[in-house]
């Protein structure tokens, strides 16, 4: 996803997954395969570098699950949680995100 619109549209009607580390936003689209768009707020991660340490994270999981994902839109905030928490425990959320979204959409 890369234009706005399309981030409004799945905010406005999509279905949300969270935990105390991500929230998770899912809308069913057109395509014959999922996207994935991130939004991670300056303000929760501060520095570029840790905004980008998270963003790494969540594309390389989707990366590795998207093939198991039906054709949707996925929008990924990180909550304060995960700043502090370890990468192990990230990629568990984020596993455990795609899994219910697989067996819910």
């Amino acid at each position: 996803m890369h234009q706005p619109a399309e981030f409004r549209d799945v905010k406005r009607r999509g279905k949300k997954f969270a935990d105390a580390y991500f929230s998770l936003l899912v809308l069913a689209n057109r395509e014959t395969f999922p996207r994935l768009g991130l939004s991670i707020a300056t303000r929760t991660f501060g520095t570029a570098v840790a905004r980008n340490r998270i963003k790494r994270l969540a594309r390389e999981s989707f990366r590795l699950n998207q093939h198991s994902l039906p054709p949707v839109d996925v929008t990924v905030s990180a909550r304060d949680a995960a700043r502090q928490a370890p990468l192990s425990d990230l990629r568990a959320s984020l596993d455990k995100h795609w899994k219910s979204i697989t067996q819910r959409c």
